[in-house]
C-alpha cells in the first residue's frame, strides 16, 4: 500500500461537455450530460445525470483513463432510463457493470485495469489524470464529457525533517477558523500517509502526516518506536501558524491506529480527539525479524501482551472497521474496545462504525479515487464496492466528528 499512498494526489475536475442526438429521446433532441462540479477537489461529492434518453431504454455509461505509465483503466455500467428519459447516477442502480449500487461516483472508484491486467496501483503524473465519460444507447455514443483530475495547486505541502521527527504538513486556503488540526499516523507500510493528510487539508483541516519508520534517518522497521516521538510531532503541530490555537486530533490506520490508541491511553492530555481506523485492541510486537516490542514509553518497552489500556482515554474517540478484514479481526477488536469503555464509569464519548462487507483498507482514505480495484487492496479483504462505499461513509462521519471538535469563533462585531 505504501507506494500508492505516497503517490496519491489530490484532484479537481474540469468538464467539457459534448452531445449528439443519435439514439436519444425525441427526434432531433440532443442527449444532455450534466456532470460536476466543473472544478472540485477529490474529496468533494460529484454528480452525473443524463436527459434526453429513450424513455425506459437501456443506456450504458462508461469511463476510461490512462495512468502515468500509459496503462488503460476502464469502468462501465448499464442502466434503465426513467419513463421521462432521464438518468441520475446518484439514485439509479445499475442493471450490470463494474459496480452494483446507486452511487454518483461509482464510475470513478470502479476504474480498473483494462483487459484483466494485474496492476498494483493507479499512479498519476504531477499534473493529474484525465477521465473520459461516454453515454451509449443502442451501441452508439450519444454524449461525452472529459474530466481533468488535477492537483489542487493552492495546497501547501511543507516537508519537516527537524524538531525530532519527520513528516509532511499539508495546509490549504480552505481551512476554516477553529477547525481541528490532525496528526496522521500510517500503518505497517512505513513512510508518511500522504493520502489522508492531503485529503484532510483539502477538506479544511491542517494535517501532519508523520513518518516513524522506513524513511532515511528513521528506524527501518516498526520496532522500538518511542511514543514520545509522536508527542513531539503533536506539540510541533500545535505551535504552527496554520494550527495554533486549534484542537489537535490523532488519526491512525492499522498499526497507526494501535499507536494513537496507545498515545491517548498513556498521554491522555496530548490530543483533543482520536480517530482509529481498522484498529487492534491488543498491543502487538515489532514488525521485524528480530522480534521485540513495537513501541516504547519512558525508555521502557511497551510489552506486546495484553490489551491497550483504553479506559485511560479522556477525549472523544471515533473508530471504524470492516467485517471482512483479512489482516486482523478489527471488528472483534473494536467490539472489545467499546466493551471496555462502556465498563469504565468515566470514559470519554466513543463511536464505532462497522461496515460488514469492507476489508482492511477502507480506513478513511479520501473517497472517489480508483484504488479499490487494485491487487494491493483486494488482497486485504472485502469487495471493491464495499470498501469504496465504506470509505465514503466513514469519510463523511469523520468530517462530522472533526466539526464537533471545532473551536466556535465569536461572531464578528
Amino acid at each position: 500500500m505504501g507506494r500508492w499512498r505516497r503517490a496519491w494526489v489530490s484532484a479537481g475536475a474540469v468538464l467539457m461537455l459534448a452531445g449528439a442526438g443519435c439514439g436519444g429521446g425525441p427526434p432531433g433532441a440532443p442527449v444532455r450530460l450534466d456532470a460536476g462540479p466543473a472544478v472540485a477537489a477529490l474529496v468533494d461529492p460529484v454528480h452525473i445525470s443524463v436527459a434526453g434518453l429513450p424513455p425506459a431504454g437501456l443506456v450504458t455509461v462508461q469511463a476510461r483513463a490512462l495512468d502515468r505509465q500509459g496503462h488503460l483503466w476502464v469502468s462501465a455500467a448499464v442502466f434503465r432510463a426513467s419513463a421521462a428519459g432521464t438518468l441520475n447516477l446518484a439514485t439509479a442502480v445499475p442493471v450490470s457493470g463494474s459496480y452494483h449500487t446507486a452511487d454518483a461516483a461509482g464510475l470513478l472508484w470502479s476504474l480498473h485495469p483494462a483487459g484483466g491486467s494485474q496492476l498494483s496501483d493507479f499512479s498519476t503524473s504531477a499534473a493529474g489524470f484525465t477521465v473520459r465519460l461516454e453515454i451509449l444507447t443502442a451501441g452508439h455514443v450519444v454524449a461525452g464529457a472529459t474530466l481533468q483530475r488535477r492537483w489542487q495547486v493552492t495546497m501547501s505541502v511543507q516537508t519537516v525533517r527537524r524538531d525530532g521527527f519527520a513528516g509532511l504538513l499539508d495546509t490549504s486556503p480552505a481551512v476554516r477558523p477553529g477547525a481541528p488540526a490532525v496528526v496522521v499516523v500510517g500503518g505497517a507500510e512505513g513512510g508518511e500517509d500522504a493520502a489522508v493528510a492531503a485529503g484532510l487539508a483539502m477538506a479544511g483541516y491542517p494535517a501532519l502526516a508523520v513518518a516513524y519508520f522506513g524513511e532515511p534517518g528513521l528506524p527501518q522497521c516498526l520496532c522500538s518506536i518511542p511514543l514520545e516521538y509522536f508527542a513531539r510531532a503533536a506539540g510541533w503541530l500545535r505551535a504552527q501558524p496554520a494550527s495554533r490555537g486549534r484542537p489537535v486530533v490523532l488519526y491512525g490506520v492499522s498499526r497507526g491506529a494501535e499507536a494513537v490508541l496507545l498515545l491517548a491511553s498513556y498521554l491522555p492530555h496530548l490530543a483533543d480527539g482520536v480517530v482509529a481506523s481498522s484498529p487492534t485492541a491488543i498491543i502487538n510486537g515489532a514488525v521485524s525479524a528480530a522480534g521485540g516490542p513495537a513501541w516504547t514509553f519512558g525508555g521502557q518497552p511497551v510489552a506486546p501482551v495484553g490489551n491497550i489500556p483504553v479506559t485511560r482515554i479522556r477525549v472523544p474517540l471515533l473508530m471504524g472497521e470492516g467485517g471482512q478484514d483479512a489482516v486482523w479481526d478489527s471488528a472483534a477488536a473494536a467490539s472489545t474496545i467499546m466493551g471496555e469503555l462502556r465498563g469504565s464509569p468515566d470514559h470519554a464519548p466513543a463511536t464505532n462504525l462497522y461496515y460488514p462487507g469492507a476489508g482492511h483498507f477502507y480506513f478513511g482514505v479520501p473517497p472517489y479515487f480508483p484504488v479499490f480495484t487494485t491487487t494491493e487492496v483486494t488482497a486485504l479483504g472485502g469487495s471493491a464496492q464495499a470498501d469504496a462505499l465504506a470509505t465514503e461513509r466513514f469519510w463523511i462521519r469523520m468530517i462530522t466528528f472533526l466539526n464537533h471538535l471545532e473551536i466556535r469563533q465569536p461572531p464578528s462585531p
